[in-house]
């Protein structure tokens, strides 16, 4: 049986998490100038042979390879992207060709542009290549008829301009995954609502929507939250009310007297093995057509952050239909030591330097979002207490995070 009370790796509560729905089944077809971002829902054969006909991958001169070092060969014509060569290449001649132009029959090898001497119509090799070389052949990318595009891909740039370039102006995608996010707190405004002396204004709910929205993912923000217990049930009712998969809540997730989230029926704490953030609530919350998942994030900015690009946007992204994609990394040098309280994996904030070495910026704390601003990379410390400069250590990324 489980230890409920045992902390989870990012990769052990992303399972969990994932558990709750199953993922979106729904297929809608748009068209490729709509479909960023969208997760693909059938896998797509390409509609052609990619590249469609042998052409030039390099501009120069397209001969047969048996010529080379037969001397000066006659300079025929040229080949343009577009615009080919008609005729065929005889033993003794050459073809001027630019790259992406079709290779003209006969040839079998273009030589590049600084391989050769041009004169009065004739070119002499200089530098022979190999049989072949530097002519992309026909369907070698893809061939017709072969998977371009897997099941479950995120549409990103890549992949709309892939889709576009095997001859697919519509595709099939899931619907979009439709998130709810709400922020709690009796402390918490939108400027520019005034705030009093204990107030402050909310932080979260703006930078969760603009991550969601990069994802994918159909956005709702149903504000703020007061810390009562009928204000948070109208929230979920209302979640409910627009067919949400998810409501994603920041604050309230803790044991105190007025974290409402926790003391609701049903909801189970993940702790995590990870600072900032000590862990994440959920629940799977009885809907009319299909039930909603309740995510609780911590309430302070930068833990939220942390938690949200660690555990709940990879969890978000396979309920949507998306493939797994791990967590990206990179390994680099500490350039300086740190004390730690250890015991967990700590996510500070950091810059890397042009020798591969990391820095953390000033501010650390679970609050400070500026901190977030200045780093270009969280550095996973722990759980050993201390580290020496030099000391190898993981990196993610902040610009590899969508």
């Amino acid at each position: 049986m489980a230890d409920p009370d045992r902390e989870l790796s990012p990769t052990e509560a992303i399972e969990r998490l994932s558990a709750l729905l199953p993922p979106i089944t729904a297929v809608e077809t748009v068209a490729l100038a709509h479909a960023g971002a969208r997760v693909l829902a059938r896998d797509l054969a390409s509609m052609l042979d990619l590249p469609a006909f042998d052409n030039a991958a390099m501009d120069g001169y397209a001969l047969r390879h048996a010529d080379i070092g037969a001397g000066a060969l006659r300079e025929l014509g040229s080949s343009f992207a577009g615009h080919g060569f008609d005729g065929r290449i005889e033993p003794g001649s050459c073809v001027r060709i630019m790259t992406g132009a079709p290779v003209p029959a006969g040839a079998d090898t273009v030589v590049v542009m600084e391989d050769v001497d041009r004169s009065e119509g004739h070119v002499r090799v200089n530098l022979a290549p190999q049989l072949g070389a530097n002519i992309r052949r026909r369907g070698e990318h893809i061939a017709q008829g072969a998977t371009a595009l897997a099941r479950g891909t995120l549409l990103d740039d890549a992949a709309l301009g892939l889709a576009a370039s095997v001859g697919l102006a519509q595709v099939p995608v899931l619907r979009r995954l439709r998130v709810a996010i709400v922020s709690t707190g009796d402390e918490l405004a939108d400027a520019p609502a005034p705030i009093g002396p204990a107030g402050s204004y909310d932080a979260n709910r703006p930078f969760l929507r603009a991550a969601c929205q990069r994802l994918g993912f159909e956005t709702l923000d149903l504000g703020i939250c007061a810390d009562r217990s009928e204000d948070f049930s109208r929230i979920v009712n209302g979640a409910k009310a627009q067919h949400c998969d998810v409501l994603m809540i920041t604050g309230g997730a803790a044991q105190g007297d007025a974290d409402i989230v926790r003391q609701s029926g049903g909801v189970d704490f993940l702790p995590l093995a990870l600072r900032p953030g000590r862990g994440v609530v959920h629940a799977r919350l009885s809907n009319v057509d299909r039930p909603l998942v309740l995510l609780g994030l911590p309430g302070n900015a930068v833990a939220a952050f942390v938690v949200f690009h660690l555990v709940a946007r990879a969890a978000l992204q396979r309920l949507a239909g998306a493939a797994p994609r791990p967590l990206p990394r990179l390994r680099a040098l500490l350039g300086h030591p740190v004390q730690l309280r250890g015991g967990r994996i700590d996510y500070r904030r950091a810059r890397l330097d042009a020798d591969g070495r990391v820095h953390l910026v000033k501010d650390q704390g679970s609050a400070m979002l500026r901190g977030v601003v200045e780093a270009d990379c969280l550095v996973a410390l722990g759980p050993a207490p201390r580290y020496e400069a030099g000391d190898p250590v993981d990196i993610v990324p902040l610009g590899l995070l969508i």
